[in-house]
């Protein structure tokens, strides 16, 4: 059973998101793809499409959907793939596959620990959000994902700033 966990996190652009965690080595395909497009946010993007079909206008605020893990961490100043990210990224990359007529593009966000300073932070996550991209466009021929450092601005484990925990990505799709 996979350690599965629910959230709302505010995105950098303000906007709700339903965070899904992710803590187990190696999710199924169709784990990944829950986290990445949870159901509830599925119905309601379909009500809300039936709705604008019969001539009327959705009102709903439809959150985005996010996925974090920290199976895809790094070690202190790298931003190279370990073998065990590798393989939660092919969960991630089958996922997006199976969904590939879903979703318009995929945001990954790369993060780093407090113990840098900001511009080494902000450059090293983003080189791990572009580490994430190259090994799914490499491996699964994906398009349309854009890459962000997001520094240390969301710190997974706030009683530890310094921990592994921190050193991780996010993978945010647009559908």
């Amino acid at each position: 059973m996979a350690s599965v966990a629910w959230g709302t996190a505010f995105a950098a652009d303000d906007d709700l998101r339903k965070t899904t965690l992710i803590d187990k080595p190696n999710p199924s395909v169709e784990e990944v793809d829950a986290a990445l497009f949870p159901k509830q946010i599925v119905d309601l993007k379909a009500e809300c499409a039936q709705m604008e079909k019969a001539g009327m206008r959705c009102q709903s605020v439809i959150p985005k959907s996010s996925l974090d893990t920290i199976q895809v961490t790094f070690a202190r100043g790298s931003a190279l793939l370990t073998e065990e990210g590798k393989g939660f990224l092919r969960s991630v990359g089958a996922a997006l596959q199976r969904r590939s007529g879903v979703w318009k593009s995929l945001a990954i966000e790369g993060h780093a620990d407090a113990t840098g300073s900001e511009a080494v932070n902000r450059r090293l996550s983003q080189s791990r959000a572009d580490s994430a991209k190259s090994f799914l466009v490499a491996e699964f021929g994906l398009s349309n994902i854009q890459t962000v450092g997001r520094s240390s601005e969301k710190l997974r484990d706030t009683d530890n700033p310094a921990s592994p925990l921190n050193r991780r990505v996010e993978f945010i799709p647009d559908w």
